[in-house]
């Protein structure tokens, strides 16, 4: 948990049992610590997003696509979760999944689950015109925590159909990395047999101008590790 989460989730156990979120507002000096908490905490979710991301392509290229998809995943809820907290959405858990507007420094509901994003309370934010929270990224985000899931918790892991480009060799993941990476218009997002590359493909790099934009770096020692472990003959996310 990041000190920003924490910090919301500490005023937060403050409310009475049946108060009303909209009248239990985060105090001035409180909401100035979470803020201030916030740089770190995107630059944490995204580390973790990137780590995933080169992980997963790893699996894919020595034939673990199970591990792939695992990985694929969590880069995708860890991009989505950085680019919520740098437009000033937090999630948290205080007893229950919950999203703090610090815009506002008003509590909203979160999802069933920290993987379930209440999108609905998303979309009344100013973040609903973002491309990563629209009805497409709903629906791709879905269908890659499905994979997951059907990974984690069934029998036998259900082939999500990977185009045969994504299980070959490192020279053709390369060469797919930078036409799902260059695809402006998300056509590869909605083909099942590339989403699972694709989707968090894009929201990297989505996440990627975000971070710029604020002028947020990651510290030296994560960036490091970054090039140590990404394999694709390409610039890195995020660095």
């Amino acid at each position: 948990m990041s000190d920003a989460a924490r910090l919301a989730r500490q005023h937060f156990s403050t409310k009475p049992q049946h108060a009303p979120y909209s009248t239990f507002p985060v105090p001035a000096n409180d909401l100035a610590a979470i803020v201030g908490n916030l740089p770190d905490a995107v630059l944490s979710s995204a580390y973790s997003a990137v780590v995933s991301y080169a992980e997963a392509l790893s699996g894919l290229k020595y034939g673990s696509a199970s591990w792939g998809i695992i990985r694929l995943y969590y880069s995708s809820f860890y991009s989505i979760r950085a680019m919520l907290i740098a437009s000033g959405i937090l999630p948290f858990n205080g007893g229950a999944e919950m999203l703090l507007d610090t815009s506002k420094g008003e509590y909203l509901k979160g999802g069933r689950s920290s993987h379930h994003w209440n999108w609905t309370s998303i979309k009344s934010t100013s973040v609903k015109g973002e491309w990563f929270c629209s009805n497409d990224s709903q629906s791709a985000y879905e269908a890659l925590r499905e994979h997951r899931e059907n990974v984690n918790y069934t029998h036998g892991f259900t082939d999500p159909n990977l185009h045969a480009c994504l299980t070959t060799q490192e020279a053709d993941l390369g060469r797919r990395f930078r036409a799902y990476r260059d695809d402006d218009e998300f056509f590869y997002t909605y083909l099942p047999e590339h989403l699972a590359v694709a989707y968090p493909t894009r929201l990297l790099f989505h996440l990627d101008t975000i971070l710029k934009s604020k002028s947020l770096v990651i510290p030296l020692d994560r960036s490091e590790h970054l090039k140590s472990i990404w394999k694709i003959k390409d610039r890195c996310p995020l660095l």
